[in-house]
């Protein structure tokens, strides 16, 4: 509405916005942050920010909301909406040191490749998992397992699904509900029986 209203200004203000995400993004996202460092006022108006660029439609924005793809609904949303042009950016998170990060970028690309449902993207979204479970941080591989259990090929995941669930070292203290774990938690293991239980009964994704 106001763009409309005001389009002498809508120029000014939109790369204001992108640019103001930039920054809040290297705020609130800094790892030397420490933890209560801002106020749920300080994170509210940070997801402001992120709502108004990501209902830009502006493809200029698309960094900024990659930037801040790990808040959550709000950015992923608006990066889908550019669609295959998000990919090639998104992809390139797969490099990015945080493993939380790859994590998102993975879940995210596969959404786009999805939406393409052709050949070529199924080939690329198998090859996405596979690279994906050798990830050496945990949540990588966790989220790779997660999105296997909605393929419609996931049974060609069972064997390294298997390995997985026996082997991934990933652990905390804790015991698991199946108890097949001792007294340790490890989180990949978890999921990745979860996900074979469900294969094996054949049961509805519920992605």
């Amino acid at each position: 509405m106001f763009f409309k209203q005001h389009p002498d200004q809508a120029e000014s203000v939109k790369l204001g916005l992108i640019q103001l995400l930039g920054k809040e993004n290297e705020t609130f996202m800094g790892k030397s942050v420490p933890p209560g460092t801002y106020s749920e006022e300080d994170m509210e108006h940070y997801a402001q920010v992120i709502e108004a660029v990501s209902e830009l439609n502006d493809g200029r924005a698309l960094p900024a909301l990659i930037g801040a793809m790990t808040t959550g609904g709000i950015a992923t949303g608006g990066i889908l909406r550019f669609g295959d042009k998000a990919l090639g950016p998104v992809l390139e998170q797969l490099k990015n040191p945080d493993g939380m990060v790859r994590a998102r970028a993975l879940a995210i690309a596969v959404t786009i490749l999805k939406a393409a449902n052709n050949d070529v993207s199924r080939t690329r979204i198998k090859d996405l998992l596979r690279s994906s479970l050798r990830d050496t941080d945990a949540s990588v591989r966790t989220e790779a397992v997660m999105l296997i259990e909605c393929r419609d090929e996931r049974q060609e995941f069972v064997p390294v699904l298997q390995d997985l669930a026996k082997n991934d070292p990933e652990r905390f203290p804790g015991k698991t509900d199946d108890g097949v774990d001792s007294d340790w938690y490890y989180p990949v293991r978890v999921q990745a029986r979860r996900v074979l239980r469900d294969i094996e009964n054949n049961k509805t994704c519920k992605p």
